[in-house]
């Protein structure tokens, strides 16, 4: 029933949405909650469950649940293990009875050999799919998903819904405000560095995540008088920022500063002003030890820290309450933090 009503309503202020919305093909999540504060304690509520011991399930499965986990590219598949590794646990300690297979698209794998492995993964009927929406390749197959109303879907990395999908709506976005997240990056950028500092930025290509995060870090930063020597739209690995940054230093015009808009691209940056000894420092959007080690030695001044756990947890429980009937957001936001050399701690 919540589930039309989140159709109809939208459906019935189209066009005041459209006008909260940053980009025209998705609503902000700060728009999606405006129109729809049910949806608000309705992820509070799942926040509680999913921080909350596992409440095993007392349903008897007929069969085992059969779930796709599409992974978009090779650094997705880095940061995707620990999260499917995570989701396993809670799922057995839900008692819940599952098949997971996944679905990789690599460097150099061909979008006709990535449509060719989604489709085998879609031959296995699954009954959740899991996807980020990092290509426009992913896009177009969830939508067909979406279309045929056989599978659920679960979107994860994207805290903004499509408006295009009102009508055939995921069942769940998770994802961090990668808006918000950019802003609070450019924030804290512009306040240690000076004015005439040269800044360029690493961009995705151009879709969702190159528009919320990359787009929102230079406009926020253009907010507070700030220009980009440099801006360069790479292919999202790891080799072009790279390259990108090594021309720099080939050409003696470092930049002080430049914006990383994934960890992939931030590795580039890292290994390009190691290997030049270039005085350039970047961001990252993730935290591990190797962060923390471009944290000590300067390189990196500030990076994100997510909460891999709740972002795990919470597609595990959502296909649990799925499963029980219990009314779902259609949005869940993890929680997250800024970490900087010099505050352990910035929210």
């Amino acid at each position: 029933m919540l589930r039309m009503l989140f159709v109809l309503i939208f459906l019935g202020s189209g066009s005041s949405l459209f006008a909260q919305s940053v980009d025209s093909s998705v609503l902000t999540n700060q728009a999606f909650i405006s129109h729809l504060p049910h949806q608000w304690p309705l992820m509070e509520q799942l926040s509680l469950k999913v921080k909350a011991s596992p409440a095993p399930h007392t349903l008897v499965q007929e069969r085992s649940l059969r779930i796709l986990w599409v992974v978009s590219n090779a650094f997705q598949a880095r940061k995707a293990f620990p999260v499917i590794d995570l989701f396993k646990q809670r799922m057995q300690a839900l008692k819940l009875d599952y098949q997971l297979k996944m679905v990789r698209y690599n460097e150099g794998t061909s979008y006709r050999q990535h449509i060719d492995n989604f489709n085998n993964g879609m031959a296995f009927e699954p009954d959740y799919v899991i996807s980020s929406l990092t290509s426009s390749v992913n896009r177009k197959l969830i939508e067909q998903v979406l279309a045929k109303g056989k599978s659920k879907v679960i979107i994860t990395d994207l805290s903004s819904p499509v408006i295009g999908w009102l009508h055939s709506s995921p069942l769940m976005y998770v994802g961090l405000d990668e808006r918000a997240i950019a802003r609070r990056f450019a924030q804290y950028v512009d306040s240690i560095y000076p004015l005439d500092a040269k800044i360029a930025a690493v961009m995705l290509p151009v879709g969702y995540i190159n528009h919320a995060r990359c787009d929102a870090f230079i406009d926020a930063m253009h907010a507070r008088g700030r220009q980009m020597t440099k801006i360069f739209y790479s292919d999202a690995t790891e080799m072009d920022a790279y390259q990108f940054v090594s021309e720099m230093a080939e050409n003696n015009n470092p930049a002080e500063y430049i914006f990383s808009c994934s960890s992939a691209l931030a590795a580039g940056v890292l290994r390009a002003i190691k290997q030049h000894n270039i005085e350039s420092t970047t961001n990252s959007w993730r935290y591990t030890s190797i962060e923390q080690r471009a944290l000590d030695d300067g390189r990196l001044v500030v990076t994100l820290e997510r909460d891999v756990k709740e972002f795990s947890f919470v597609i595990a429980e959502t296909i649990q309450s799925d499963l029980t009937g219990l009314d779902l957001p259609n949005l869940y936001i993890p929680s997250s933090a800024l970490i900087s050399a010099v505050s352990p701690l910035t929210r």
